[in-house]
């Protein structure tokens, strides 16, 4: 006997993809099952709620799934089958996870969508604008930036070794990781594309930030306002900055009420220069492999609280290597990819005949007002003129 899992995972309009992963709970589509050739009751075993579910092949409708069915080219995108088979001599059938199953193909779904990624592929255009009528960058720019020991350059690491694992299983990590406190860490500002061998897309790692703030907003001002590059002339403009926060540290913080850590890292992150538009930098929490999940809720509250996001906007990164973290790292760069093309800028030549079709409108509306004034002073004068006429007669009478 054969069965089918079959789950659908969309593309929305708005480049987003359904289901977006949470690094804790995966708000994933619930698999239906479809029983083929057999009605005997099959016992499902798997996670549903933690109970045993009978399922009757009579109350499931047929589906594009069935293996007797062909499938649809429009399902081609976004339909996956699984097949599962049983023991001929068992009557119960097992499914693999339902939730890792949907979780890794969302996976495989957001990095397709980043390989296929262009700039301007999620521009929403404002009015009659479209994606052509904004300035589009060459190359779509993610700056981390973090304190030292946060974890920038691990990220950086983490983030290609999600592709990797697709195109070069044993490629060497690319980012220098400090291995001990008396380390500097990064020192210049190193550009990496990703997957390694895009052009559409990079993340920039760069030096950590001191505990004096002013010096720190010195170089941020430089960075958000001139550009960065890697070893070239030309400078590039960031589009979108990433706040690299340590959960360990910001813990300890908590409970150890030491404000001045917290206090640099609030001032820094509402810094003016690392917003773009209305958007602020992206968090990123790391370490959280060393901390129990409500140790890692508490940390992401009290950036809620301490920076005044969503927690939408705050994405628990770490340092673990599974399919879980891989989504999360997965999911924070649709979710920067989204919101850096919010802020592009408009061409001028898009907005010089914005304002000539407005002035023209207006000139239209004044000539019509001034039309009718003049058909209104011509009925006048004529008006006048019968009226002359009439008493001229009058008078030789």
């Amino acid at each position: 006997m054969q069965m089918s899992v079959l789950f659908t995972i969309s593309r929305n309009k708005d480049c987003s993809l359904t289901p977006p992963p949470s690094f804790l709970f995966f708000n994933l589509c619930r698999p239906q099952t479809t029983f083929q050739g057999n009605p005997k009751l099959c016992k499902i075993r798997g996670k549903f709620h933690g109970r045993q579910r009978r399922s009757h092949p009579t109350s499931i409708p047929s589906s594009p799934s069935c293996s007797s069915e062909i499938l649809p080219p429009e399902f081609a995108e976004y339909v996956a089958v699984l097949p599962v088979y049983d023991d001929e001599e068992s009557d119960e059938c097992s499914v693999y996870d339902h939730t890792k199953v949907d979780a890794r193909h969302f996976g495989r779904e957001a990095k397709e969508f980043i390989r296929r990624y262009e700039p301007g592929d999620c521009t929403e255009g404002a009015g009659d604008a479209k994606a052509g009528d904004y300035v589009l960058p060459e190359i779509t720019t993610l700056l981390l930036v973090g304190p030292r020991g946060a974890g920038k350059s691990t990220l950086v690491n983490q983030i290609t070794r999600v592709f990797d694992k697709d195109d070069e299983p044993s490629a060497p990590d690319r980012a220098q990781v400090s291995g001990s406190s008396k380390s500097k860490g990064t020192v210049f500002l190193r550009e990496y594309p990703f997957p390694r061998n895009s052009t559409a897309i990079c993340i920039y790692d760069t030096q950590s930030l001191s505990s004096n703030p002013q010096k720190n907003f010195k170089t941020l001002q430089k960075w958000m306002t001139k550009g960065i590059s890697h070893g070239e002339i030309a400078t590039g403009k960031v589009n979108i900055v990433i706040f690299v926060v340590d959960g360990v540290s910001i813990l300890q913080a908590i409970e150890s009420n030491t404000k001045d850590y917290i206090d640099i890292l609030r001032e820094t992150f509402m810094y003016p220069f690392l917003s773009i538009g209305d958007d602020k930098p992206v968090v990123v929490v790391t370490h959280g492999d060393r901390l129990s999940i409500l140790q890692r809720a508490r940390v992401q509250n009290e950036l809620v609280d301490l920076l005044g996001i969503p927690v939408q906007q705050i994405f628990d990164i770490p340092g673990s290597d599974d399919y879980q973290t891989d989504l999360a790292i997965l999911d924070m760069l649709r979710y920067c990819i989204q919101h850096a093309e919010q802020n592009l800028p408009i061409k001028l030549s898009y907005l010089l005949e914005v304002r000539g079709r407005e002035t023209s409108k207006i000139a239209a509306e004044q000539l019509m007002a001034l039309d009718a004034v003049i058909e209104a002073t011509i009925i006048f004068l004529g008006i006048a003129i019968l009226l002359l006429r009439f008493s001229d007669k009058l008078l030789q009478s």
